[in-house]
């Protein structure tokens, strides 16, 4: 079950809408340890729960699902301007506490997107979360581009989680 709601979350990445550039960087600094904040973004509920777990090296974690043609949830993951396209990659690649990317790529690679999270320690109680979203690249990229409506939506809701810390000024 985790799986296919990751699988409808996939492509909410690309879309035939959209521009990246209109999408700026999300910043928000919280009276939080940076361990907490991760943890309260991507612990056991958090955002990129249910994918599958590849490698975990204590603190470097790599999360994949990988749906080829021949997969039956091939047609909910596909991007409908590629027909040709072959297999698509979901992967969350985690340096905890200090980052988690998602990675959004077609055919190994021929075009990928994602969204990228970093945390910095500002103070022992004191992290400044930076959201940013990878350019679209790749081959053939005409009629692609990140809905940002989508993207902001993914951001929106894994920065809310932030609200549950206090508010603090970034360092002068």
């Amino acid at each position: 079950m985790p799986r296919i709601s990751i699988v409808f979350a996939a492509p909410l990445l690309l879309a035939s809408c959209g521009d990246a550039v209109l999408l700026a960087n999300q910043t928000k600094t919280v009276a939080a340890p940076r361990e907490a904040v991760f943890a309260k973004m991507f612990g056991d509920d958090g955002a990129f729960a249910g994918l599958p777990l590849v490698t975990n090296g204590g603190s470097d974690r790599l999360y994949e699902l990988v749906v080829e043609k021949s997969d039956p949830m091939w047609a909910q993951i596909a991007p409908k301007q590629r027909p040709d396209a072959y297999k698509v990659k979901i992967a969350v690649q985690m340096d905890i506490p200090r980052e988690a990317h998602m990675i959004y790529s077609v055919d190994d690679g021929a075009l990928a997107t994602g969204l990228k999270f970093n945390f910095e320690e500002l103070a022992p109680d004191r992290t400044r979360v930076t959201f940013t979203i990878d350019e679209l690249t790749g081959d053939d990229t005409d009629g692609l581009a990140v809905n940002t409506g989508k993207l902001r939506g993914i951001a929106r809701d894994a920065l809310r989680k932030l609200d549950a810390f206090d508010a603090a000024k970034d360092a002068v």
